[in-house]
């Protein structure tokens, strides 16, 4: 079994990292479930506090969550294979829009992270490349993060036109959805979509029935910007707020992204369901067959940890 260079789900940061003192001999129950699961990579017990803090520490929850995490991982090759951010295909996505983790907390001690596009044309836009450099981005802002309260997310509609629904994937748009509510292992408090345009309702239609009534009940859709639900200290100044712009902030953190974690999101790809182990033929085997040997047998059963 795979080991990995760099400590997963938080970047170099060791276990324990956050725990709460009166749930330690909850996480090492979720622990000894994980580590007997045989289709589950070799995952840490910063793995299962982080998914165990998300679910609200219900533990049938964070089981279902880490099944769902391990299996979408797997099959979805579109949204989560080959997580180099310097790829290409993603390093356009990464110029084609804005990805940002604002840096002051709401005061329930929320993370308000912000996406917008900055090119506007369709034609540049393919939807499964762009999902995959969302997850990557998201699983940088978990590993800095660590367990926190809970995130508020702003979609910004500015530059989105009819063309662009288009352009969406419905296999991608699929996984991406489950994964969302079903996996990614962070609370998600609150989903602002700004400066809606005239056909939202068309754009809503094809999402509607990848959504849950839990993450309905979190949409909240607005023609106005960000300013009328945010105070100004919690803004870029593109929204009429204290801070800076969106561009820098976003460049700030696409370069971190890309020096800091490149090797270690490449390495995550690693945490994904494992394969059925495929049953042995005893058809196969034949008078000339090495299996009976005891060196090579003995040789048959080492495996890299």
């Amino acid at each position: 079994m795979m080991t990995t260079k760099h400590s997963h789900p938080y970047k170099d940061h060791p276990e324990p990292y956050k725990w709460p003192e009166e749930r330690l001999g909850e996480i090492e129950e979720i622990y000894q479930w994980m580590i007997k699961q045989p289709r589950f990579p070799k995952m840490t017990k910063n793995h299962a506090h982080q998914f165990y803090h998300a679910c609200i520490y219900n533990k049938e929850d964070t089981k279902k969550a880490f099944n769902r995490y391990v299996e979408l991982r797997a099959s979805s090759v579109e949204c989560f294979g080959i997580r180099d951010p310097l790829l290409p295909e993603i390093q356009f996505i990464y110029n084609a829009t804005n990805m940002v983790a604002l840096p002051n907390l709401t005061k329930e001690g929320y993370r308000i992270l912000a996406y917008r596009l900055k090119d506007y044309n369709p034609s540049n836009i393919i939807f499964g490349d762009g999902v995959k450099a969302f997850n990557m981005f998201n699983d940088v802002i978990i590993s800095d993060d660590g367990p926190i309260n809970g995130y508020v997310v702003i979609f910004d509609m500015e530059g989105v036109c009819l063309r662009h629904l288009t352009r969406v994937q419905f296999g991608p748009l699929r996984n991406f959805m489950s994964y969302i509510q079903e996996a990614h292992p962070v609370r998600l408090k609150k989903i602002y979509i700004v400066h809606t345009a005239w056909f939202v309702n068309q754009a809503f239609a094809i999402v509607k029935p990848f959504i849950k009534t839990e993450l309905m009940s979190l949409l909240h859709f607005t023609t106005e910007g960000p300013d009328e639900i945010f105070p100004p200290e919690l803004l870029p100044e593109d929204y009429g707020g204290e801070l800076k712009p969106m561009d820098e902030f976003h460049k700030e953190q696409k370069k971190h992204l890309e020096t800091e974690y490149r090797e270690w999101l490449i390495e995550s790809s690693y945490f994904k369901q494992l394969p059925k182990e495929k049953k042995k033929d005893k058809n196969s085997l034949d008078a000339n067959s090495n299996a009976f040997d005891p060196q090579i047998a003995s040789m048959n059963q080492l495996s890299i940890d």
